[in-house]
């Protein structure tokens, strides 16, 4: 579940180093074992405390200082500083079997991460900001970080997720301290660092549908000032889908990954860190289910775990699958990165590169029959580096702290998709579509926050980023027809799209009293342009959208009560958003509706949002949060597609005909709520019981105003566990029932060609995990 870090400053705590994190709204944490889950976040072969103490400038608003202790509520940071941040430590991750950031969705507030209909390419929203990005090569809204990288590719950002130290979840216009400028937020992916001492460990978790989930770890010194970690994971099985016509299975996962990291402090004011990855994922895709069949008039199938799959011959021979496939991925992804860091006197200097390397396969049937009316296949290969440089100002004690950076990365990526129309009666053929796409982006970024007196601080930051991007090797082909000929071969013209934009930010922070502070903030985020690249089959498909904006302004308070007991954070936002961009529609002469990215002139969000968590008596543990927000186009004329398809049938023309959308309803989750409750009892002085219950409720989504056949109907989920373990805890052994009600419900709603389709959310899993860390 999602929990506010709701946090008071110690001045006698230890200050460990965190990544970066963007400025956002009220801060939460996860609770569970709150001081290993820190402790894991120090730098690799840390040296000594008196100089972690330094390490961590209270300039940067965006980074979280965290402090070792015993307070229940979780790590004391952040709680007299004007930012939030919903802080998921490793203990929570493992307890909701997280493997990929799908996992998050239920964990943090007003977060949701989607599959792009059934492939392994994922679309985040944070609080209503987001992009449904259907071929995953523009900017999302929310950038996935993992070890300080920004990883700008949905299938990479989908990847797993194994020997975590913890996850941040930031909502807002961010990239004032690090990384790249957005408009959403962030999520900042930690994995465990080395350690000076040996330590190993692993877990097994075995629940339904046989699931298995395996991870493994090493790690210690190589000498006195060297020290290795050595990490990997497998995940087997899991499918719960049924074919709805042979009773076949599907959704059985086959993946696993390797992680190394070796660190080096040279001398006691340098630490290095080198690093590499390799993960695999072979599992079977997630089948969707038909909502609506326009094509073939299949009734909607009643159970959302009922899916169906047909694949033509021809289909399977032109995308090089045999015969016989289910849907599934064939997926590898590899890279390497550095991160240096160096204590100058003055300043403390950062250097982080890294480089990524993709290969997906991902064969799947959208529309969920066994007819060919929108079977996909997607081939994408690309690779990322990006450098960053930080300067950020050593004293944590000085009046006026400051950072400043250089952030730059490239991507080039070749994708090739196949969609088979066969049997849609309307498009009946195969086609081909291929494009090369280059981009890279160049930002610089300052922070300052100075201490006018002891109870105000003002921040202000400033960014600047240059996006070029291009798409080249355009390619459109049809196959089995000679009645509709190859509609675009452009394959030599380049379209470009260059963003270059200064963004930033001002806040305020006043310490009223000893335990409540009041803070606000105004922050203006934007995000590049980016191509359409799926079925085109014009060449005013490629004009590019237009950069998105979005200023965001905020309001706060954060509380503490009764000696870290009781803690109320709470918060209110207003977004003006200009150029939206959202997959929209747009009608093409002599062929049909297709999809393309458009821009929203204006839009509204705003919300509120309050978290309560209390410790009121030793080992019980409550939290309750709350969150509601609205949000509105106030200028959108989109393509009606009911009178499109009443003109056509009246007349035989196809017609670009809009509707306004002025005033409608953006359709995002109006209300979540999470709550969570855990005692942890002790059997007698060796031993320990701790059962807890989880809760979450999510509103109704719908991604297309006006249809309710998108719209993904309010759901509510509980989990219950038991965990046993003795008073050492090295190892632990649990029983849980997550979704114990058994609820169905869908994690996404999206168009095929002719039809509605649906992804289902995970059924109830009963299961056991046994942990042991050495």
């Amino acid at each position: 579940m999602f929990r506010f870090n709701n946090i008071l400053l110690c001045t006698s705590a230890l200050v460990l180093t965190l990544p970066a994190v963007a400025a956002t709204t009220s801060g939460k944490t996860t609770h569970g074992a709150k001081s290993r889950a820190v402790t894991s976040h120090a730098p690799a072969g840390a040296p000594s405390v008196a100089r972690i103490r330094h390490s961590a400038p209270s300039s940067d608003p965006e980074s979280i200082r965290v402090y070792r202790t015993k307070n229940a509520l979780g790590p004391m940071a952040t709680q007299r500083q004007g930012i939030s941040v919903t802080h998921i430590d490793s203990t929570e991750l493992a307890r909701h079997q997280v493997t990929d950031v799908k996992g998050l969705m239920n964990l943090a507030p007003n977060l949701t991460v989607q599959p792009q209909g059934s492939s392994s390419a994922v679309n985040f929203t944070l609080r209503g900001v987001g992009l449904n990005d259907f071929t995953a090569n523009n900017t999302p809204s929310v950038m996935t970080y993992v070890d300080g990288v920004a990883l700008p590719i949905g299938y990479m950002a989908g990847a797993a997720m194994f020997d975590m130290a913890g996850v941040d979840v930031s909502t807002g216009p961010s990239g004032y301290t690090h990384g790249q400028t957005v408009t959403a937020g962030e999520i900042n992916i930690k994995t465990a660092d080395p350690t000076k001492v040996l330590h190993y460990g692993a877990s097994e978790d075995i629940a339904s549908y046989n699931r298995s989930i395996t991870n493994l770890y090493v790690s210690g010194p190589l000498s006195s000032n060297v020290q290795y970690r050595i990490a990997g994971f497998t995940q087997q099985g899991g499918g719960f889908q049924k074919n709805i016509n042979t009773g076949q299975s599907l959704g059985n996962a086959n993946k696993g990954g390797l992680r190394a990291k070796v660190a080096w402090q040279p001398d006691d004011r340098t630490n290095i860190v080198f690093s590499g990855n390799w993960m695999q994922d072979n599992s079977q895709a997630m089948g969707a289910f038909n909502v609506q069949d326009l094509a073939r008039n299949t009734p909607a199938y009643q159970n959302n775990r009922n899916t169906g799959w047909g694949f033509t011959p021809e289909f399977l021979k032109l995308t090089g699958n045999s015969a016989g496939m289910k849907p599934s991925y064939n997926n590898t992804f590899w890279g390497a990165g550095l991160n240096f860091t160096r204590n100058l006197g003055f300043a403390d200097l950062s250097i982080i590169s890294a480089f990524q390397q993709m290969y997906v396969h991902n064969l799947m049937d959208l529309d969920g029959t066994r007819y060919a009316i929108y079977d996909d296949d997607v081939s994408t290969d690309a690779n990322l580096f990006s450098q960053e440089v930080k300067l950020a100002s050593h004293n944590p004690h000085d009046r006026l702290q400051w950072n400043v950076g250089m952030y730059y990365d490239r991507t080039q990526m070749h994708s090739v998709i196949f969609n088979d129309y066969t049997g849609s009666g309307s498009r009946p053929y195969i086609q081909r579509t291929s494009y090369n796409q280059d981009q890279q982006a160049f930002s610089q970024y300052g922070h300052l926050r100075l201490t006018v007196t002891k109870r105000l601080h003002l921040l202000a930051g400033i960014t600047h980023e240059s996006d070029d991007r291009n798409i080249y090797n355009m390619q459109t082909l049809r196959y089995n027809t000679a009645i509709y000929p190859t509609p675009f071969n452009n394959h030599y013209e380049r379209r470009g799209a260059l963003t270059n934009q200064f963004s930033g930010m001002g806040g305020i922070e006043y310490q009223a009293l000893d335990n409540l502070m009041f803070y606000g903030s105004i922050r203006k985020g934007f995000k590049p342009g980016g191509f359409t690249a799926n079925n085109t089959v014009v060449a005013s498909q490629l004009t590019p959208t237009k950069p998105e904006s979005l200023l965001a302004y905020e309001v706060g308070f954060k509380s503490d009560y009764w000696h870290h007991k009781l803690r109320l954070n709470g918060n209110a936002f207003w977004y003006d958003y200009h150029g939206q961009q959202v997959a929209g529609l747009t009608v093409v002469p002599n062929y049909g509706v297709v999809g393309q990215y458009v821009n929203i002139p204006k839009s509204r969000i705003w919300g509120v949002e309050l978290g309560i968590d209390a410790n009121p008596i030793p080992g019980l543990l409550l939290h309750q949060h709350f969150g509601y927000e609205r949000g509105n186009y106030k200028d959108y004329n989109a393509i009606d597609t009911t009178a499109v398809a009443a003109t056509y049938i009246r007349t035989g023309k196809l017609m670009a005909l809009y509707r306004s959308y002025a005033g409608v309803d953006m359709g995002i989750p109006k209300l979540t709520l999470e709550g969570s409750a855990s005692y942890k009892a002790k059997l007698g002085t060796q031993w320990s019981l701790t059962p807890y219950i989880d809760y979450s409720y999510r509103g109704s989504q719908s991604d297309v105003p006006g249809n309710n056949l998108y719209r993904m109907p309010a759901y509510f989920l509980m989990d219950v566990g038991l965990t046993f373990a003795p008073k050492s805890a090295k190892w632990s052994v649990s029983a849980y029932a997550n979704n114990v009600l058994d609820r169905r419900y869908d994690v996404t709603r999206q168009t095929g060609l002719n039809g509605i389709f649906g992804i289902p959310g995970t059924p109830r899993m009963v299961g056991g995990r046994l942990r042991v860390d050495l």
